[in-house]
């Protein structure tokens, strides 16, 4: 076994001896309550909906919960859950190591916490140490921010299949040398290309940016689990994991990072269930809004300025929850942004959403870029409203609600839960869901989670 590898494996192995402080644990109770939203949530949208179908038809038995289907093996629940939990974007994302952390490594968690009967304690250490891992190598692997937003294999891969197969190993009690195998499975399985920015309906997406390293981190986890061996000195010499993925990747860069850094402190929480950059012009949209009494009559036009790459994400998408025009043009509408008005396609092409959405433009300003090595990234932006009597409103927004440097609390998460989860599942359910989260480090069984995940309403098309 080689240095590198072997230091990775052993701080993996070892991740539940070392716990979580009170801090640590009280933010991965919330990120997993995040990601219980976008995975019950999404599972009634066409991406879940169709991961729901394949577990079904190709699942075998097992112990782990599929939201809204079957009860399946861990593999396949991995598959599925991850499937519904980036059905949209109502995940969360660590921008630092351009990944949605939570839409596999919590279903991944998920699968095997159920399987193996974990404690709510073993589930929150695995999931914060699948963060850790999971940013660490995209870290390692690239030497900048720019490099990684450049890059034309996806950033999702890597870093998600290794964060998915540390809380799987974590869960599945591996030994250091069993962790080193795992890892040479996933990095055996770790695939893909920045091509599903273009997938026009989330499922596509949802599969390039979730399931399939949820599923390949669990299937790596198993197979070292049921003994099967191969590489295990897969991060040291070469080739190795950076050789094929990255920009001027290092090994040492990943496991310094490893070492310092709490990455489930470095992610963001969306408040409102729409794409990363969308949040800063929903965000300050509000406030004018609620402070000005701002109605869709009185615009003349709206100008969003954000940084280049999250401008070029999310302007005049064909996909509602993530065309920043059509969310504006809704929130104005309606005055607030919820699950049912982000994802509605129908209203995404109604001649009075068309008529607002033809007054936004957005601008990409290089004065909203952050140094490309900074390591407090979060999404930015401003919005200037201009009405038709001439008033001029803007409001900048630099750290986001929801984001790391300016966290959600409990009762806003809270609030999400209700809206994300309304009509899914009832409101008593939705508190019960809010307060196992908060107590789950005294929990003693991820089954305890069944109820939540078996709800049932009709799939959205």
């Amino acid at each position: 076994m080689g240095r590198v590898t072997t230091e990775l494996a052993t701080h993996i192995a070892t991740a539940q001896q070392r716990g979580l402080t009170e801090d640590l644990a009280n933010r991965t109770k919330q990120h997993l309550l995040d990601g219980l939203i976008a995975v019950i949530s999404g599972s009634t949208l066409r991406a879940g909906a169709l991961g729901i179908s394949y577990a079904s038809l190709h699942g075998g038995t097992g112990e782990s919960t599929v939201a809204r289907g079957p009860r399946t093996t861990l593999e396949m629940a991995a598959f599925a859950n991850a499937m519904s939990a980036h059905a949209d974007e109502t995940d969360d994302v660590n921008n630092r190591a351009r990944i949605h952390p939570g839409a596999s490594i919590v279903p991944a968690a998920l699968a095997v916490g159920e399987a193996m009967d974990s404690s709510g304690k073993s589930l929150l250490g695995a999931i914060s140490l699948g963060y850790d891992v999971g940013c660490a190598v995209n870290i390692g692997a690239w030497r900048t921010h720019r490099d990684m937003e450049k890059s034309a294999r996806t950033t999702h891969a890597p870093g998600q299949t290794f964060g998915s197969v540390a809380a799987a190993a974590s869960l599945s009690s591996l030994s250091v040398e069993q962790v080193c195998f795992a890892l040479s499975y996933a990095a055996q399985q770790v695939g893909g290309i920045a091509a599903f920015y273009g997938d026009p309906e989330h499922v596509g997406k949802a599969f390039a940016s979730a399931a399939m390293q949820s599923h390949a981190g669990v299937r790596s986890a198993e197979l070292a689990r049921m003994g099967f061996t191969g590489v295990s000195d897969i991060f040291d010499g070469t080739p190795n994991p950076f050789d094929v993925f990255g920009s001027e990747g290092d090994p040492d860069r990943m496991l310094d990072d490893l070492r310092s850094t709490r990455h489930i402190l470095t992610t963001d929480i969306k408040q409102f269930p729409v794409g990363g950059p969308i949040q800063p012009a929903a965000e300050g949209l509000t406030r004018i809004i609620r402070t000005d009494g701002l109605r869709p009559e009185d615009v003349a036009s709206i100008e969003v300025r954000l940084p280049r790459h999250g401008a070029y994400v999310v302007d005049n998408r064909d996909m509602p929850d993530i065309s920043l025009q059509y969310v504006l043009s809704v929130l104005l509408l309606d005055g607030e942004v919820t699950f049912e008005n982000s994802h509605d396609y129908v209203r995404h092409e109604s001649a009075e959403v068309r008529a607002i959405m033809d007054r936004i433009r957005v601008v990409a300003d290089a004065q909203l870029e952050p140094p490309s090595d900074s390591a407090a990234r979060t999404w930015r932006g401003m919005v200037t409203v201009t009405t038709k009597d001439r008033r001029v409103f803007s409001e900048r927004v630099d750290a986001c609600r929801g984001s790391h440097e300016n966290p959600m609390s409990w009762d806003e998460l809270a609030a999400k839960a209700h809206m994300a989860l309304k009509g899914i599942m009832p409101a008593g359910q939705i508190d019960d869901l809010t307060q196992w989260t908060r107590e789950s480090d005294s929990a003693g069984s991820c089954r305890e989670l069944r109820p939540f995940l078996t709800s049932s309403v009709p799939a959205m098309g």
